[in-house]
Order: structure tokens, then sequence, then C-alpha cells
């Protein structure tokens, strides 16, 4: 029995000791090629993130001036709209004008 108990203590011993020496050579290290890759990606989301930021805010400011040309596009429209209605009804555009004498 106590050979079957050295015979475990051994094994383990064995395994453990490949772990502990193969462990160490298993852990993730980033190369300096990978790091520059990383900080130039990292790079390059920011200045995607700020155009994108930027162009969001062009398309506000293009809208709001789209919205305001609109608006004097419709003016105009109902400018135009009178003046189209009065010249149907040339020349008594004001019926109800009477000159003076």
């Amino acid at each position: 029995m106590r050979i079957e108990f050295f015979k475990k203590l051994i094994w383990v011993i064995s395994v453990s000791l490949i772990l502990i020496l193969a462990l160490p050579n298993c852990t993730c290290k980033i190369s300096e090629e990978d790091y520059n890759k990383l900080q130039d990606l990292r790079r390059e989301e920011r200045q995607l993130a700020a155009d994108i930021s930027k162009k969001r805010e062009d398309k506000n400011a293009i809208e709001r001036e789209l919205k305001a040309r609109q608006t004097e596009a419709d003016k105009c429209k109902e400018e135009q709209d009178f003046i189209q209605k009065k010249l149907t009804q040339w020349p008594n555009v004001w019926p109800d004008y009477v000159p003076a004498p």
C-alpha cells in the first residue's frame, strides 16, 4: 500500500512539475508589432468616432438649413398662388374697391 501511495505521489509531483515548467511558456505576451498595431487601431477608432460626430453635426446643420429653405419655398408658393389667383380675376382684382372721384 505504501508503494501505491509513493507512485501516486511521484505522479502528482511529476504532473505538477511539468505544469509549473510549461505554464510560464503559455502565458499570453503581446509582441511589439502587435502592440503598435493595437495602438494604431485605437488611434484610428478615436479618429473615426470624431469623424462620425462631425458628420452628424454637419447633417443636423444641413437639415436645419433645408427646413429653413423649405419654409421659404412654401412662402413663395403661397405668394405665387395669391398672384395667380389675382391674375385670373384681372382687371377686377379687387371687386370691392371703388375709385375715388
